[in-house]
């Protein structure tokens, strides 16, 4: 296919890859925006259906777009999925972390939270009145 190397439709992250090239072109305004959803909705097939044959139609469509414009989505489709690695970083770190141990000891029923005191009070609404 025009000297491309094939790629694997089975691959999270290229999945992953087209899903975000179908939202920026979903982003586009002006001339061409309704190519460029024509586009997006044939990326989201490659996607629905991880077929070639669906992804070498989607590639034809996306490179008769003007030429501006798929360098503009190019660079936006780049900048997104960086953008998406670093937070991907940033919430794999945070839930990497392990949780705090309270500071001042165990907990006792004295030093009931906020939150348990709604529950203990919900709860209490909720009981059938005691004979």
């Amino acid at each position: 296919m025009d000297g491309l190397e094939p790629i694997s439709l089975d691959d999270n992250q290229t999945l992953q890859a087209i899903g975000i090239l179908a939202d920026v072109l979903d982003g586009v305004d002006g001339p061409g925006g309704l190519d460029t959803v024509l586009v997006s909705k044939a990326l989201r097939q490659v996607i629905a259906t991880k077929s070639q044959p669906a992804f070498e139609f989607a590639t034809r469509a996306f490179n008769t777009l003007d030429a501006d414009v798929r360098r503009q989505v190019a660079e936006t489709a780049d900048q997104a999925a960086h953008d998406s690695v670093e937070l991907r970083a940033r919430v794999g770190g945070f839930l990497a972390t392990s949780a705090k141990a309270p500071t001042g000891g165990p907990a006792t029923p004295a030093q009931a939270t906020s939150f348990l005191n709604a529950l203990n009070l919900r709860n209490r609404r909720r009981s059938p009145p005691s004979e």
